[in-house]
């Protein structure tokens, strides 16, 4: 056993399979048909949006404040004991890959930052002076720091690191809510996982017949030994 695990074994808040829950605002059939697309062409970005929002309010001004970041993929580095927490704001379809697979495929940690905080007001009030001088003196250098501040935007994700958790989606929308027990990993490119990146599948347990079924009729990405998991064991597990 690598020195990684054998800390792993002393400190239980973190996992060695990181989820990708499939069903945020969706309806059940819309998640098993998300799941099936995931195993069958790998997990991709929504090119569609206009990539990760980072929102603050402006201490000076008191306006509401955006940033982009690139589109992004998502994980979350979260036991299995503490699943049921996340389900609730995710759903009940979720793809658990080993960390090692992850580490590997340009995943990273995201940095949470309390929008509070002066320091990172202070680190926004020097962006917007940088922004404004380069793009009066060197255009070309203008746009590097762009894409630089795009990179920073897909790692780091604000919100209010004093409130509690809730499912409301006009917070999360906001970004007023509290992510940081998410432990999410992100990585701006897709990921085209093979079946032995796959450590486990939940799925409701109404939904395991049919899933088993699909397996052989979609040539989905699982392998035949890959454990498919009852949602409801997250809880007495």
């Amino acid at each position: 056993m690598n020195k990684r695990l054998i800390t792993q074994t002393k400190q239980r808040f973190a996992s060695e399979v990181l989820w990708h829950f499939v069903g945020y605002n969706k309806s059940e059939d819309e998640q098993y048909k998300t799941l099936l697309s995931i195993l069958k062409d790998g997990l991709r970005k929504d090119e569609s949006s206009k990539g990760t929002e980072f929102k603050f309010v402006d201490n000076r001004t008191k306006k509401p404040v955006t940033l982009y970041g690139y589109p992004v993929v998502c994980l979350a580095d979260i036991p299995f004991k503490d699943l049921h927490i996340h389900a609730e704001r995710y759903g009940r379809f979720a793809i658990g890959f080993h960390k090692e697979s992850v580490i590997c495929n340009r995943f990273n940690p995201v940095l949470y930052v309390n929008q509070h905080s002066n320091l990172f007001h202070r680190f926004i009030e020097l962006e917007l002076e940088i922004i404004a001088y380069l793009e009066r003196t060197n255009k070309e250098v203008a746009n590097k720091f762009h894409e630089l501040l795009l990179y920073l935007g897909s790692l780091a994700k604000s919100g209010d690191l004093k409130a509690n958790p809730e499912n409301r989606i006009d917070w999360d929308d906001l970004q007023i809510n509290n992510f940081y027990y998410e432990r999410e990993w992100r990585s701006i490119y897709d990921w085209n996982f093979k079946n032995e990146d796959i450590a486990a599948i939940i799925i409701p347990d109404h939904r395991i017949r049919d899933f088993i079924k699909d397996m052989k009729s979609h040539s989905l990405i699982i392998g035949e030994v890959t454990p498919i998991i009852p949602f409801s064991m997250i809880y007495t597990l």
